[in-house]
């Protein structure tokens, strides 16, 4: 077992369990660690964001960027369970396909369609890993992943990665991205982040060809997805409903 690995979490756990603010000396004493080791862990786990010092004293205390590392309890196999009905609903009331899509590191894949009847519909490939920056699913996980932020500065030009910000930012505020025959001149989507316990856990998509779904059936989409989503009660979205 890698003994610093090992040591950070005790401190954390030391932390999280002996109240809001706790000395060095303390940590080091019930940790029966040398203070100066505990200094440096508790100095990497303040700049990481993992703890918070008292502006007044030399006290610790765990901040909420710990709240990351926690995944809510659901399994891909209960969303897929539970969001097959909304999707049926979803493609019932906008007459378009639905999709729901899960993050695999830095691509998605599509777990879940429900497609119209309609002789023309959009069939979009189950079980394929999908790029990030060029579709609606895509950019509405990038958006709320400082980790996918963070690797796609590293690939992109400063200059397209400072557009890819603006439009991050866009889509924090406005609580869905747009595809606009960017994946494929025949296809527009729009789609939104879902959550769960406030951490996002997949995204909701509706898809149809270009030529007749443009921005009026864009919000009604959304208007749809939220709607179904809130009617159902477990899973949320960030959708400004009032801008559309």
């Amino acid at each position: 077992m890698n003994q610093s690995v090992k040591k950070a979490f005790q401190i954390l756990e030391y932390i999280a369990s002996n109240g809001n603010f706790v000395r060095l000396n303390d940590v080091a004493r019930a940790l029966n660690l040398k203070k100066n080791t505990v200094h440096g862990f508790l100095d990497s786990l303040k700049q990481l964001g993992y703890l918070e010092q008292d502006d007044i004293s030399p006290r610790y205390k765990i901040g909420p960027k710990i709240e990351s590392l926690y995944v809510p309890s659901f399994s891909v196999h209960e969303l897929k369970r539970e969001i097959r009905p909304l999707l049926e609903k979803i493609s019932t009331l906008t007459k378009e396909s639905s999709y729901l899509a899960v993050q695999m590191g830095s691509y998605y894949r599509h777990e879940l369609k429900c497609e119209p009847n309609r002789a023309v519909k959009i069939t979009l490939n189950m079980g394929k890993d999908y790029e990030m920056t060029t579709t609606a699913i895509g950019k509405c996980f990038l958006a709320y992943s400082e980790h996918l932020q963070a690797s796609l500065a590293k690939e992109f030009e400063k200059e397209n990665f400072l557009l890819m910000e603006k439009e991050i930012i866009t889509i924090q505020n406005a609580g869905y991205a747009l595809d606009v025959e960017a994946y494929d001149p025949d296809l527009n989507c729009v789609a939104i982040p879902i959550f769960h316990k406030n951490r996002p856990i997949a995204v909701l998509c509706v898809s149809g060809p270009s030529f007749r779904f443009k921005k009026p059936q864009f919000d009604e989409s959304l208007r749809i997805m939220n709607f179904v989503l809130k009617e159902h009660g477990k899973y949320q979205n960030k959708l400004d409903i009032d801008s559309l």
